[in-house]
């Protein structure tokens, strides 16, 4: 096929596109290898074909990013397994969180297409309000793509043309890293362009105004938090001097606080119930809460999660695989009591004795109801089914396990269908997740690649957070409570006090409310944490056990699970040697 030919298929294909797809709707079809040629940039619909690839490449860790296999689908681990947030049923007793390549992401694929069409459309022969449009959105998506790569390795090279070998420029294509400084700086400036260039609206799965401002605030609470608490290295390319923190905590501020005051979002608050209605959050595509989202339709463009991530046994999957994620003890007692008091659940009494529970479930009675909404604890609902994670018996002080579900004793099943204990696809802490997953699919049509509910990247909690922590760091805690007090109001948990609101409180709240989402793994790092919170750590599990004679329940605590190590080089990314070698130029990370 020639070029010329091979070019008017694909246009084709995306003018067809669009009779089945609005303009709104492309990015919701796979993405097409549009050729870059100007003849793309005399049909709308081929623009709008063009920027599905360009959506569709940001490094967005959605339920289709995996450490370890990056954007692949079929993938066991996701990112709460590599924190102290959860493990994997599987995969924690034989795979390290990564070793600093776990998570690698070298965009400049992507940055060349963006490239090609920031040179291309001013040229074009559209209306000037709509060619600024589409500007505004190539320079949103290419500071995008520069984020995900300065949170992975600090200082990468600023390409901003396209690239082409005449057969005898290559030394002129090697590129060398910039600091990580003028990185972050260029997505700052970047994303002010694109917001003097966008509308204010869009349907949510493109960029406008705010959803710039959602990255900028994002993006500048990472560099503030990078000045403030890393060291400069490599001579600035990675680390940022910590004189500038002041300049990116007021930058992530500003940015939030625009959000903020046009009222054009607000948290999710349409069901009385609260632990339903932070459900809901997650699943109602007509949240005024969702700032960006990344929209999936079955069968073209669908996804995984409720596979992998259902229990397998009473509620999940007939095929197999499920519980993938495990959340872990120290995350479950992270959550508060409605009052507001320490969240540490209440096993022994004040003697150390165990507490007899008639109804095992009011262990967890008054917890702020984002857990029950977050994670599906021992002897919780799905849909009418009980979790059962019964890990044993104790017969008048003897204690009877088993790792076989099918083994009784005097007639009971010694541990429940959902574990502890049992081999694999059982939850190895006594936790599941319930975010995200979708109670409409019948367990008979979860399989591989048959999800489709939307992922949410940006949305307003997240934003109040920023703002909130920027705030504080700011020395403005009155700002920082307005916007937690917001948040914990709406999650039904006991307001902050003035004296409450302090850097530890702000990280705490926003710990709890991201949980299970990608926050938490580049939150440790940011702040400089993870090297101390993943220092030889296991985490725990809780075990209940049936009292017999009787059906009143106790609990015991474990470790489980092999120690999880972050050493201090993991804070940047292994750059791929493979890609020094084809630039000499690059300056590989310490460490590695």
């Amino acid at each position: 096929m020639t070029m010329k030919k091979r070019f008017q298929y694909i246009l084709l294909f995306a003018m067809c596109a669009s009779l089945t797809f609005s303009c709104k709707n492309d990015l919701n079809v796979a993405p097409q290898n549009i050729i870059q040629d100007e003849t793309v940039f005399a049909n709308e619909s081929a623009i709008n074909a063009y920027f599905a690839s360009l959506y569709s490449d940001l490094p967005i860790e959605d339920f289709n990013f995996h450490p370890y296999n990056g954007f692949n689908s079929n993938s066991q681990n996701w990112m709460p397994d590599i924190t102290d947030e959860a493990m994997n049923c599987l995969n924690d007793d034989r795979m390290d969180i990564g070793s600093g390549v776990s998570l690698g992401w070298w965009g400049y694929g992507p940055v060349r297409n963006v490239n090609a069409f920031i040179a291309k459309i001013t040229t074009a022969n559209f209306p000037d309000a709509k060619k600024n449009e589409w500007l505004g959105e190539a320079k949103f998506i290419r500071a995008y793509y520069y984020f995900g790569m300065v949170k992975r390795y600090g200082g990468v090279p600023l390409i901003t043309d396209v690239q082409d070998f005449n057969g005898s420029n290559l030394d002129e294509l090697k590129v060398p890293r910039n600091t990580e400084k003028e990185v972050y700086d260029f997505i700052s400036k970047e994303l002010d362009d694109a917001i003097g260039l966008l509308d204010e609206s869009s349907d949510g799965t493109r960029a406008n105004k705010y959803v710039a401002y959602a990255l900028k605030s994002r993006a500048m609470l990472y560099a503030a938090s990078e000045a403030a608490y890393g060291t400069v290295q490599l001579n600035g390319l990675i680390g940022i001097d910590a004189s500038t923190a002041q300049a990116y905590w007021q930058a992530a501020y500003d940015a939030a606080k625009t959000i903020i005051t046009s009222g054009k979002y607000a948290l999710y608050s349409k069901d009385p119930n609260k632990t339903a209605n932070y459900t809901s959050a997650f699943l109602d595509v007509s949240s005024p809460e969702n700032i960006f989202v990344k929209k999936f339709q079955y069968p073209d463009k669908a996804h995984s999660y409720d596979l992998w991530v259902l229990p397998h046994h009473g509620v999940g999957p007939s095929i197999g695989y499920g519980s993938r994620i495990n959340p872990t003890l120290e995350l479950v007692e992270s959550y508060e009591y409605t009052d507001g008091t320490d969240g540490k659940l209440k096993i022994n009494d004040a003697s150390g004795n165990p507490i007899h529970y008639n109804n095992p479930s009011d262990l967890f009675l008054n917890k702020d109801p984002r857990l029950d909404a977050t994670i599906l604890l021992p002897f919780g609902d799905w849909k009418g089914y009980k979790m059962d994670v019964r890990a044993g018996i104790i017969d008048n002080g003897t204690t009877i396990t088993s790792g076989d579900y099918n083994e009784l004793y005097k007639n009971l099943h010694i541990i429940g269908l959902n574990g502890i204990g049992g081999g694999g696809e059982v939850s190895q802490t006594g936790f599941y997740v319930r975010k995200y997953l979708q109670p409409a699919y019948d367990k008979s049509v979860v399989v591989n690649n048959s999800s489709y509910q939307q992922y949410i990247d940006f949305r307003y909690g997240e934003v109040l957070l920023n703002y909130a922590e920027a705030a504080v760091e700011l020395g403005k805690p009155a700002d920082a409570k307005t916007a937690i007090n917001l948040i914990r109001d709406r999650a039904g948990i006991k307001l902050l006090t003035d004296a409450q609101v302090t850097r530890d409180k702000v990280r705490h709240e926003r710990q709890i409310e991201l949980a299970l989402e990608p926050h938490r793994y580049w939150d440790i790092r940011r702040w400089r944490l993870a090297d101390k919170l993943l220092n030889n750590t296991k985490f725990n599990a809780i075990l209940p056990y049936q009292i017999l004679p009787g059906t009143a329940y106790e609990y015991k605590t474990k470790p489980v699970g092999n120690p999880k190590t972050f050493t201090p080089n993991m804070y940047y990314e292994r750059i791929d040697p493979g890609e020094i070698s084809k630039d000499p130029k690059l300056i590989q990370n310490p460490g590695y």
